[in-house]
């Protein structure tokens, strides 16, 4: 017995139900949220993604690669070579005879060895060269290769603060941004309000048309300000997109705000003391004053001392390419210089250079101490702008509440009750904006004194 699906009740149901169902998750996916992104999973991608990063990992790779290079140089050397050769010069052919091990007395006629008849000679050798001592080079290379490495290293933390530090600063200066767009909506929504009242006092006779269209121009300075603020936030969204390595247009939800934090620090002199000992671009610096001593090392121990060096080689030669005669020379060979007329040059830049990286050395010491002390002034002025910021908005707003009750009564004109509305936006502005400076403030202080390692800090 057949049964008709479509005039069956049950299957209509059910059909209907799946046809809900999927109508709904597709507007659902249609306007999903998007995804939640906090600062610690920012600077995550940012690390991982940033060309910057990956460019600092590719040095460090570099020089574990020159290392392995440096300690490859006291392996032996083998060379293989084949040639073919011909012509009647009287050397080359009697060589060539002795070689291919077909000489014979017929050959010391004097007409053989003055005008001989041309030959061929097909000569295959093996060279093998090894060194026993190589005045120090070897060892010197290798140090040198370690410090390059341990520089790149270096190099690699100090792109990763930055790195981590322009994180905070395009971050949370996005999220500032869409604070100030809350700030706006707030400034055109009570300007909306004030306007509606002055049209309502104008309406009764107590106030002039003068004050509605001022009032309606707030509203529009408001609408202005909102609109730089939007732009302010899909800039700084773009900006931090790059940053992480994903499209421009690409939208998150933030998940961190500008709260009010308190962020300890030391005294001025422990921040330049503790700089001096973590900045990995000064230890990098005396990195580079080592590296200057060990060139001069290896300079002084070329001369000094002699090299010896194992060599052998294995030969094949014949008229043919087959059915010859083998040959093999060993031997060992010690060179020790006597007079070398660059070396007091070389000395000279190598003492050059090693006084040279020492003054880079303490000149960075002084950036360095500069920066710190920057950063702990900008910090101080943060920290205090924020409680003059919270004072402020309670006196704006009380401030605005005893301007409107005059304003009503008719006792001030329409531009001070504004002037009060503005500042208590300003007021608030203020105090996100010293927010954001604070936490900014905090993270150059962190930078300064090489310890933007955690930014968990924040939160």
């Amino acid at each position: 017995m057949s049964v008709n699906l479509k005039n069956n009740k049950t299957f209509r149901l059910l059909y209907s139900q799946i046809i809900f169902w999927v109508l709904i998750f597709s507007a659902s996916s249609t306007f999903a949220q998007p995804p939640k992104l906090d600062l610690e999973n920012a600077v995550e991608k940012a690390l991982e993604n940033n060309p910057q990063a990956k460019m600092t990992e590719k040095g460090i790779k570099l020089a574990e690669l020159k290392i392995d290079e440096a300690k490859l140089s006291k392996k032996p050397f083998v060379q293989f070579t084949s040639s073919v050769t011909g012509g009647n010069n009287p050397v080359f052919v009697f060589g060539s005879r002795l070689e291919q091990g077909r000489f014979s007395a017929s050959n010391f006629a004097l007409d053989a060895l003055n005008s001989p008849n041309a030959i061929i000679n097909f000569r295959s050798q093996i060279n093998v060269q090894k060194s026993l001592y190589d005045q120090k080079q070897t060892l010197s290379r290798i140090s040198q290769a370690q410090i390059g490495k341990s520089q790149a290293e270096l190099q690699a933390e100090f792109v990763r603060q930055q790195l981590r530090f322009n994180v905070i600063r395009v971050y949370y200066g996005t999220v500032l941004a869409k604070e100030m767009v809350k700030v706006s909506e707030e400034a055109i929504n009570s300007a909306k309000e004030t306007s509606k009242k002055a049209k309502d006092l104008v309406e009764v006779g107590m106030r002039t048309d003068a004050d509605y269209l001022a009032a309606e121009v707030e509203v529009a300075n408001a609408n202005q300000q909102k609109l730089e603020a939007e732009s302010k936030v899909f800039t700084g969204n773009a900006v931090l997109n790059i940053t992480l390595g994903e499209k421009t247009e690409f939208e998150h939800e933030y998940t961190d705000e500008l709260r009010e934090k308190y962020f300890p620090i030391e005294t001025r002199d422990e921040l330049i003391q503790i700089a001096l000992e973590n900045r990995p671009e000064y230890q990098k610096a005396d990195l580079a004053i080592k590296n200057s001593q060990e060139q001069k090392k290896a300079i002084i121990n070329k001369q000094k001392l002699p090299e010896i060096n194992a060599f052998g080689n294995f030969g094949y030669s014949s008229p043919y390419l087959a059915n010859g005669s083998t040959d093999f020379t060993v031997g060992v060979s010690l060179t020790y210089t006597i007079f070398d007329a660059g070396k007091k040059n070389r000395l000279e830049q190598a003492a050059e250079t090693e006084s040279l990286a020492e003054l880079e050395k303490e000149n960075l010491a002084n950036q360095i101490r500069i920066e710190v002390i920057r950063a702990e002034q900008s910090f101080q002025t943060a920290r205090g702008k924020i409680l003059v910021s919270v004072k402020s908005i309670e006196q704006a707003n009380e401030a605005l509440r005893i301007t409107y009750d005059r304003y009503q009564y008719g006792l001030i004109t329409f531009s001070e009750l504004v002037r009060a509305e503005n500042a208590l936006v300003q007021a608030k502005s203020s105090l996100l904006m010293a927010r954001y400076e604070y936490y900014i403030a905090y993270a150059s202080v962190l930078l300064a004194t090489g310890r933007l390692n955690d930014v968990r800090v924040f939160k």
